[in-house]
C-alpha cells in the first residue's frame, strides 16, 4: 500500500467514526455509564446531543487532519531525496559523517517533519506547479480551524472571519467533515499524481 493509498483508507475509516455522532446513536447510549464512571452519556455532555456530536466530529476532523498531514510529509519527503537541492536544512560535519550514504534522506526527512503544515504548502505551492487554487485555500482554512480547536479551545478566531464569527465556538457537522474530507482527497490525489513518478526506494 502506497502512501497515497494509505490516506484514502484512514479517511474511509472516518466514515465510520461520524457516523456515530448521528442523534439516533446518541438516543441509543445516552443513559450508559459502561466505564463506572458514575454520570451516563447524557449528563457527561450536559443533557445537549450537540455538544457529544460536535466532540465526535472534532476528533474526527482533528486525527483526519493528522492523516492528511503526515501525507503532506511524506510527499515532500520525496521531493526533497528527488531533488536535494531544494532541501534548506542544515546539519553538521558529524551529522554527513554519521549517515554516509543516508545523509540525502536523512536530512530530507529532517526538514519535511519540521516545516509547519504553514510552510509545508508553501513547499507545496513552491514545487509541484498546477495545483488548483481553491482547494489549496480550502487546505489553508482547514489548517485555521485545526488550529483554533487545538490551540484556542474551538474557538474562532479573526482568521476563520467571515466563515465562523469570531470569538464563538467552532461547531462541526457531520456533512462538513464529509466535505473536508472529500476536499481532502482532491488535493491528495492531485499531489500524488504529480509527484508518484518519482520513483524513491527508500522512502
Amino acid at each position: 500500500m502506497n502512501d497515497y493509498d494509505y490516506l484514502i483508507n484512514q479517511l474511509s475509516l472516518l466514515i465510520g467514526l461520524i457516523d456515530v455522532s448521528e442523534e439516533e446513536v446518541y438516543n441509543q447510549i445516552k443513559h450508559h455509564d459502561q466505564y463506572a464512571l458514575g454520570i451516563t452519556i447524557e449528563q457527561l455532555y450536559e443533557g445537549q446531543y450537540s455538544n457529544y456530536s460536535n466532540h465526535i466530529t472534532t476528533a474526527a476532523y482533528v486525527l483526519g487532519f493528522a492523516h492528511i498531514e503526515d501525507f503532506i510529509t511524506k510527499c515532500i519527503t520525496r521531493i526533497l531525496i528527488a531533488y536535494p537541492n531544494t532541501n534548506e536544512w542544515k546539519v553538521t560535519i558529524k551529522t554527513i559523517q554519521e549517515k554516509g550514504d543516508g545523509l540525502i534522506t536523512y536530512i530530507a526527512e529532517e526538514q519535511s517533519k519540521r516545516l509547519t503544515f504553514s510552510d509545508k504548502i508553501k513547499f507545496i505551492e513552491k514545487n509541484i506547479q498546477g495545483i488548483d487554487a481553491q482547494i489549496l485555500f480550502e487546505i489553508k482554512l482547514s489548517n485555521d480551524i485545526r488550529n483554533c480547536i487545538m490551540h484556542n479551545n474551538g474557538i474562532a478566531d479573526n482568521r476563520l472571519s467571515p466563515k465562523y464569527p469570531i470569538g464563538e465556538k467552532i461547531v462541526l457537522t457531520a456533512w462538513e467533515i464529509n466535505n473536508y474530507g472529500l476536499r481532502a482527497r482532491q488535493f491528495a490525489n492531485e499531489v500524488w499524481q504529480k509527484i508518484s513518478s518519482i520513483s524513491i526506494t527508500s522512502v
